[in-house]
């Protein structure tokens, strides 16, 4: 049956075509209102004459030979009695067009995640700020915060252009103590509402600068840039959510093995449970192993083989690991495994006698051996190449291999160390763990594995929200920072999202430049800022399902 008005129609100007479109509305029983629920494209008006799209027909075939005029702002089937709704007349062009796909996305987690709601109660003045500036580092990790006006006029983000200088009074309202801890904490007790036997991963890195003005940048040992100084970034990371629940800026010279106290510091004023947290070697040794059974903290850490209770294990496990005997075997880490439980005593004046209980895991995996003894070979011979070019390579492993003598003439010489090499083969293919309440070694290798988000998370903070370089002043570090990290959170939530659904989080650049090409159109009838969001295609709106993100309506106002 013809309908005598079609309901909800404007007429949009895009790139001097005209066209058409219907918005059906449903009715919201909570908030007692209607809204727009879904957009249709009727067609285009072609001097005064509709012309309907193909899709629309072939949805609507009773109009298919139906003449429709536009006249007077109504829209009228020719013969039929006149009943038709006026029509909006909005005329957008290219500077009115925004993108703004990514950038709801984004919101989106924000709002999902809680993330929102604590920015809203901790900075309430500027909250929209400083999500827009983590929104912005996220699509233009490559992009200084310098360069945010510019963007946003051609972009949707939750508040509008930010000058410069407006930027930089943000950064410097902020500062750790006690802004950024209140923040910090309302994030762990949200975590811990949702998950109390969840591990955390903790690590740090290097951040270099040039800053002659962060008290915090010195020289330290610098992976990257020897060279240059720097300061530590030290996080931790929710294994199931991948979201950083803490964050600390550090002297750049602190050693990873004494930060282990100053964190347990750090979440007591954080009121920080139940924590579990998972730590390579670099933290290992016996004095933060007691710490951390002294703080009643679950942990599954990476062992140095130079421990003496790890030396025993050693001994007492490698021949049998060796034999590849397939009860040993584990095939959901893929190596041979052995564990003991030992008890770890200590005894000291402040504390008095105390004994924990600890599971040792001992790996081994043919793979690794032959990878590790097929690599170090090649640095040898590397190592062999230059002594003949008369160059002593700078190398720890240089060091360990060979040794230094003289010849018959006095001179200095260099021999290749038969023991050295022999001890190295001999433990060569092994790797340790230890965990106090873990007790079957494939589920304390799996958790450990986990680790790797925290390792993701750094070459996300430095190559994809812009955090590779610090570059600030003193009184801006704090809040720069913060930023920073919030960029992280959602990068790293929008990864989870996408291993969640199948997809490679490694495509993630991707996927936010092709999201950001999704525009809407801003226009102001009588005065009032509204957005039209231009047709998303069908693959973007099943990307935001698997994603869980609620497709936009069509129709907004900000």
């Amino acid at each position: 049956m013809l309908a005598k008005t079609i309901e909800h129609v404007i007429k949009v100007n895009i790139k001097g075509k005209d066209y058409l479109y219907q918005f059906q509305n449903a009715w919201d029983p909570i908030k007692q209102r209607s809204y727009s629920k879904h957009r249709i494209t009727l067609g285009r008006l072609i001097d005064g004459k509709v012309e309907l799209g193909r899709k629309f027909l072939r949805d609507n075939p009773q109009y298919k030979d139906v003449e429709l005029t536009f006249t007077d702002n109504k829209l009228c089937p020719v013969g039929i009695a006149e009943v038709s709704l006026p029509v909006a007349q909005i005329v957008l062009n290219r500077s009115e067009a925004l993108n703004a796909g990514a950038s709801y996305v984004l919101e989106q987690i924000a709002k999902q995640s809680g993330i929102t709601k604590a920015l809203k109660v901790v900075f309430p003045e500027h909250w929209k700020e400083l999500l827009s500036l983590a929104i912005f580092l996220v699509i233009h990790p490559d992009a200084t915060v310098s360069n945010y006006d510019v963007i946003a006029q051609n972009s949707l983000y939750p508040t509008a252009a930010i000058p410069s200088q407006r930027i930089s009074e943000i950064f410097e309202s902020i500062d750790y103590q006690p802004s950024v801890e209140q923040y910090l904490k309302l994030r762990l007790a949200s975590n811990k509402a949702l998950d109390k036997n969840s591990y955390w991963a903790f690590d740090t890195t290097s951040v270099s600068s040039f800053s002659q003005t962060i008290h915090k940048v010195t020289y330290g040992h610098n992976k990257e840039d020897p060279d240059m100084a720097m300061l530590k970034l030290a996080l931790l990371i929710d294994e199931k959510t991948a979201e950083p629940l803490y964050y600390k800026v550090l002297d750049g010279s602190i050693a990873d093995v004494v930060l282990l106290k100053n964190l347990f510091i750090q979440l007591a004023k954080l009121d920080a449970e139940d924590v579990n947290l998972v730590l390579d070697r670099g933290f290992c040794s016996e004095h933060n192993l007691q710490i951390m059974f002294r703080n009643h903290v679950g942990f599954v850490c990476g062992l140095r083989s130079e421990l003496k209770i790890v030396e025993q294990t050693f001994k007492e496990v490698a021949g049998s690991l060796r034999l590849c005997l397939p009860a040993a075997f584990k095939n959901s880490v893929n190596c041979f495994c052995a564990t003991r439980e030992i008890q770890w005593y200590s005894n000291t004046r402040k504390y008095g006698a105390e004994q924990d209980k600890l599971f040792i895991h001992v790996y081994y995996s043919k793979e690794r051996e032959a990878d590790y003894v097929m690599n170090m070979t090649q640095l040898v011979e590397s190592f062999k190449l230059r002594l003949k070019n008369g160059k002593v390579p700078n190398s720890p492993y240089f060091r360990q291999f060979f040794k230094r003598g003289k010849d018959d003439d006095g001179k200095v010489k260099y021999d290749f160390n038969v023991p050295a090499w022999a001890q190295f083969c001999q433990s060569c293919g092994f790797f340790f763990l230890g965990s106090d309440r873990i007790s079957l070694p494939d589920e304390a290798l799996n958790i450990y594995r986990q680790k790797d988000t925290v390792e993701k998370a750094f070459n996300n903070y430095k190559d994809r929200c812009g955090g590779r370089r610090l570059r600030c002043l003193q009184r801006a570090l704090d809040g720069k920072v913060f930023v920073t990290y919030l960029a992280l959170s959602l990068r790293l939530m929008l990864h989870k999202r996408m291993q969640d659904a199948n997809i490679d989080p490694e495509q993630a650049p991707r996927l936010i430049s092709e999201l950001n090409a999704l525009t809407v159109y801003k226009f102001a009838p009588e005065g009032q800022v509204t957005y039209l969001w231009h047709e998303i295609p069908k693959r973007y709106k099943e990307l935001m399902q698997k994603l869980k993100i609620k497709i936009p309506a069509p129709i907004f106002v900000i």
